[in-house]
């Protein structure tokens, strides 16, 4: 198994693929500081506190936007954190969706190539290169948020008079949750690749997750659970894309072990989706 992972590690980091959409991500950090850094220059003291309740969650009953929307959290007459625009870009999804877009890349480069046949015939069981495939795209879930907050902090001393960091315990705690929640919409866009096999079709179904779109089919299913007399269940609130918009910047236990327990039950769940199609198709 340790081999197996080894050369999905290696077949991982030979794609140029990977190096494009980190470069991307990089400018797109660049952009969207400079974007930041000239509101914070323009907003009025009330423009900005409207923004600090909308980013923190205050302002209650808001509805969720289809599309990215990146807020940042900082309050009035506060220095902008590397803390606050990290969290805006995460809950955001801005990240998630460079990641997804790889990993579809990723999951379905080897599927008509010769390369998948040779190693699975060499496998007892199969199903392990989709386990190998998951570790592999953990590590890549890592890498990407660790230089995510590289380029985050280098933007800020570049575009702000202060380079504050933030919160260093909240701001670790925060990223440690996002790392679970962040690998288990990426087993999600894995399993769809798997399932799928087609490329186009899953790259469509990935990028719509992470524009809110299915927010559309929740509202359907929370209006019938509703018309059942259970009030106030919203079924966002129990997905992966959920969690990541709702996650606090100063998490509390609870916020911490709810969205972890989902994002390891959505994780093992596609995960073993995977490898169980994997197994039983013919490849």
């Amino acid at each position: 198994m340790l081999n197996v992972i080894k050369m999905e590690l290696y077949r991982m980091f030979r794609m140029k693929s990977l190096y494009v959409i980190w470069l991307i991500l990089a400018a797109g950090i660049l952009f969207t500081t400079t974007l930041v850094e000239d509101e914070m220059n323009f907003y009025t003291a009330e423009e900005r506190q409207e923004q600090y309740e909308y980013a923190t969650g205050e302002k209650s009953g808001e509805p969720v936007n289809i599309g990215l929307s990146v807020t940042t959290p900082t309050k009035p007459g506060e220095d902008v954190s590397v803390f606050d625009l990290f969290y805006a870009n995460i809950s955001g999804k801005f990240i998630v969706l460079f990641m997804v877009i790889f990993t579809v890349l990723y999951s379905s480069a080897d599927m008509s190539s010769g390369y998948i046949k040779n190693v699975a015939g060499q496998l007892k069981d199969r199903g392990s290169l989709v386990l190998a495939k998951a570790a592999a795209l953990f590590v890549y879930v890592v890498l990407t948020i660790l230089i995510f907050a590289g380029v985050q902090a280098i933007s800020n001393a570049l575009f702000f008079d202060r380079f504050v960091l933030g919160p260093w315990k909240d701001f670790l705690a925060y990223g440690g949750v996002q790392v679970v929640l962040h690998f288990a919409f990426v087993m999600v866009a894995m399993c769809f690749t798997i399932v799928f096999r087609n490329q186009v079709l899953s790259m469509v179904t990935v990028i719509c997750m992470c524009m809110n779109v299915l927010t559309i089919l929740y509202g359907f299913v929370d209006k019938m659970i509703a018309d059942m007399g259970i009030k106030g269940f919203q079924m966002i609130d129990y997905t992966v894309g959920g969690k990541m918009m709702a996650l606090p910047m100063k998490i509390t236990g609870q916020a911490a072990g709810s969205s972890c327990a989902v994002g390891v039950a959505f994780a093992v769940l596609t995960v073993g989706i995977g490898y169980l199609v994997f197994r039983k198709r013919d490849i």
